[in-house]
């Protein structure tokens, strides 16, 4: 079997290759048109038998990477609806002053916006309270006070989430 695909890269079990609207080839085993370069990287799968599965096959205008929704021709990259939602959420209901939370949950809302700043970068100086109220602390059951400030910067992310829609990945949109 000879074969070469062109720009297709592959890292781990994730591949991507840019294509033109409209290249598309069938593809047999799931009965439908793809993108020629996922066609022919399928084939190739299936010809070395390596599994995969229909619902990973993804491609279009808008992608769903890591919960993020991502959109190559304009180069935007923004959380997805419901991730941003929960995401407020569980800030809205953590931000409650006069309360508190194990290290563990407040471990856990960190992480979730370390998560958000892939998208939100300009959230990173609102985390300062967080972490100072969990810095040295070992247990995680140890419940630690929801105190004004990180009541206040949670309030401020909650805001800046619910006004803000879309990152550019790039300021220039032509090279």
């Amino acid at each position: 079997m000879k074969l070469f695909i062109w720009f297709l890269y592959i890292y781990v079990d994730d591949s991507f290759s840019p294509q033109r609207r409209g290249e598309t080839l069938y593809y047999e085993r799931y009965s439908k048109f793809l993108p020629s370069n996922l066609t022919w990287l399928l084939r190739l799968w299936d010809y070395l038998g390596i599994p995969h599965e229909e619902r990973k096959q993804i491609f279009g205008d808008m992608l769903p990477i890591i919960g993020f929704e991502v959109n190559p021709h304009h180069m935007l990259i923004s959380m997805l609806p419901d991730s941003k939602s929960q995401l407020i959420e569980v800030l809205r209901e953590f931000a409650q002053h006069g309360t508190c939370h194990s290290l563990r949950d407040f471990q856990h809302v960190a992480g979730h916006l370390n998560w958000a700043l892939n998208v939100y970068p300009l959230l990173r100086p609102e985390l300062c309270s967080l972490y100072s109220k969990t810095a040295g602390k070992l247990h995680q059951r140890s419940l630690i006070w929801v105190n004004r400030d990180v009541k206040r910067e949670l309030e401020w992310v909650v805001n800046h989430l619910n006004t803000s829609n879309w990152v550019y990945i790039l300021k220039s949109q032509s090279w």
